[in-house]
């Protein structure tokens, strides 16, 4: 004989299954739609840990044996506080004076602003600027002025032709939408490459404070940036027209091209604090050496002198 339910009985197993529907169980058939469950929605899943890009181009491994001196001639006596000569193949240092010295560095920053530029930029992208150069007083420019529309090519040759210090804060904010952010990003290139004597405070290298980097750091990063497609292209102009929404002619500053056979690059600088600064590349009979000398009042010479005798001191297997 079955039981019969009383109401309160029947109140309660009606209530059962409504609960159960609203849990995820199966309706009876016909039955509405449960509402959605009053309470917080759960938590998300955790995010993923960011992950790093790796560089966007391997470095440069030495790919030769350093090369032997010929004679124990000695170097040549030079100006400036601090220089080294690095082999590019080998990587190896072929002259050191105080070459792990940190010392302000002025333009030579730059390097660094064109490797990142040319390792995650679009060249081909169009950069509206919101630099204006004419404020920039005393300082070199390429000539920006806000609104002003160019290609990130144009903007990399009005930083390393006339070492447009308004061309680096345009790179900086294109790549990482603000100054900070994009200094963050030229500490970590440092860091990706060991290079632990410099330290950098904005993409173009005026100011005084905590903006230092090493002879031999700025060599390092002259090496790997030649590595890179574009970059001799680059440091070799000796002229560009930059032809985006306005048409600027800009012409190359590096004396040193003009001053020694066989150089190539690589970027010149100067702040009052820092002195003249060089680093500068060039190649003879398919080796190239690259020489950065720092706070010299006679950066060509003292660069001219130290590639002679390296060039004639040594030889390459």
């Amino acid at each position: 004989m079955g039981h019969r339910l009383s109401g309160l009985s029947i109140v309660a197993l009606l209530t059962s299954l409504l609960l159960a529907c609203g849990s995820g169980a199966v309706a009876p058939p016909g039955a509405p739609p449960a509402p959605p469950a009053d309470g917080p929605l759960p938590d998300p899943p955790p995010a993923a840990e960011e992950v790093i890009a790796p560089p966007a181009f391997p470095l440069p491994e030495p790919w030769a044996p350093p090369p032997a001196l010929r004679a124990a001639t000695p170097p040549p006596e030079i100006a400036g506080l601090a220089a080294v000569v690095i082999d590019e193949a080998s990587g190896a240092v072929l002259y050191d004076k105080d070459a792990h010295l940190r010392l302000p560095p002025a333009s030579l920053t730059k390097i660094a602003t064109a490797i990142l530029a040319l390792e995650h930029g679009n060249l081909d992208d169009e950069v509206t600027v919101d630099v204006d150069s004419r404020v920039m007083r005393g300082s070199t420019v390429m000539g920006l002025e806000p609104g002003d529309r160019f290609s990130l090519r144009d903007l990399l040759y009005g930083l390393m032709l006339p070492s447009g210090n308004d061309a680096a804060l345009a790179i900086g904010r294109h790549l990482a939408g603000s100054d900070g952010a994009f200094v963050e990003r030229m500490n970590g290139l440092l860091a990706r490459l060991g290079l632990r004597e410099s330290h950098f405070l904005n993409p173009h290298g005026l100011g005084r404070g905590e903006h230092l980097a090493s002879a031999y750091d700025i060599a390092m990063l002259s090496r790997y940036a030649m590595s890179l497609p574009g970059f001799h292209e680059l440091v070799n102009a000796r002229s560009w027209v930059a032809r985006g929404s306005r048409t600027i002619p800009l012409t190359n500053i590096n004396t040193f091209l003009g001053y020694y056979p066989g150089a190539d690059g690589v970027k010149t600088g100067y702040t009052r604090s820092a002195g003249s600064t060089l680093a500068a590349s060039a190649a003879r009979n398919g080796h190239r050496l690259f020489v950065v000398v720092l706070n010299s009042p006679a950066r060509n010479e003292d660069a001219r002198r130290l590639l002679n005798w390296a060039f004639t001191t040594y030889a390459w297997p």
